[in-house]
């Protein structure tokens, strides 16, 4: 079951127990800076209060129809984000790809940088879900 957790013009934050995972859904750019850190804080107050009932947690971005990001931003998800997620025992991230090739490279800078998670990049969502279920029974 999907339960939603947040959601505005830019994002929707849920968590899918069926995984388990914790899915952001990015539409267009964010409105500035702020936004999307506050989105990116908004998955990780997420996962901080669904570790604990979900010991193998995974994330799962869909970027399908998401625009740039400043560079500012994939600072911070490299300095911040990856880091807590790691740290919070997160093993396995899964991005649902946008087509546009400036975004596609801007998202495989921000998660080059994993140290104990592995990031798989999809085509579609039913991709990405299934690897992660798949994940799941390891």
């Amino acid at each position: 079951m999907i339960r939603p957790f947040f959601k505005d013009d830019y994002a929707t934050v849920e968590l899918d127990d069926s995984i388990p995972c914790i899915q952001i859904t990015l539409r267009g750019i964010p409105k500035h800076s702020e936004h999307y850190q506050l989105i990116q804080h908004k998955r990780l107050e997420l996962m901080r209060l669904e570790i604990r009932n979900y010991p193998k947690l995974h994330m799962l971005t869909d970027s399908r129809t998401a625009g740039p990001v400043l560079e500012e931003d994939v600072q911070l998800f490299k300095s911040t984000v990856m880091p807590e997620m790691e740290k919070a025992g997160i093993r396995y991230l899964a991005i649902v790809m946008p087509t546009n090739k400036f975004t596609q490279l801007t998202i495989r800078d921000m998660t080059q940088d994993s140290k104990s998670m592995t990031v798989r990049y999809f085509d579609s969502i039913q991709e990405a879900r299934r690897w992660l279920k798949k994940m799941t029974l390891l």
